[in-house]
């Protein structure tokens, strides 16, 4: 139920902000500078999500593979940031939908409140800002 709530209603503000992608869980957006990468990560044990998002210059190349990363996760780990939900004090710090039963409604607001913490990770992205939410 969540994956609905994410296309329905995260995925198209990810593509205002000017992300493409072809699936659902991996973005990227480039222009002659620099290229942006932007994921969506579930837990390994369900129930929760984060956003993972890192830009590094258009030229930059892995230097352990020589290659271009594609997705976020292939850029250095010290160049990426999390949108993370501040209230959760444990294990993944993710937005957290794993007592929500089958009330869609309660899916789709949560999307909606990750949605609202959009302008974080577009401020890191262009500024470098590190709003409440970005760790």
């Amino acid at each position: 139920m969540m994956a609905t709530s994410i296309k329905k209603i995260l995925l198209p503000e990810i593509r205002r902000l000017g992300f493409g992608g072809s699936g659902v869980a991996n973005f990227v957006r480039a222009n002659e500078v620099h290229r942006d990468f932007l994921s969506i990560q579930y837990w390994t044990y369900g129930g929760s999500f984060i956003l993972e998002f890192s830009r590094v210059p258009v030229a930059w190349v892995d230097p352990d593979y020589g290659e271009v990363p594609k997705r976020v996760f292939e850029t250095d780990p010290l160049l990426r940031k999390r949108l993370i939900d501040t209230e959760q004090h444990k294990d993944f710090r993710g937005f957290s939908f794993k007592a929500f039963g089958s009330e869609q409604s309660r899916y789709d607001q949560l999307a909606a409140s990750v949605v609202a913490l959009l302008p974080q990770v577009a401020a890191w992205l262009e500024s470098g800002i590190v709003g409440p939410n970005i760790h």
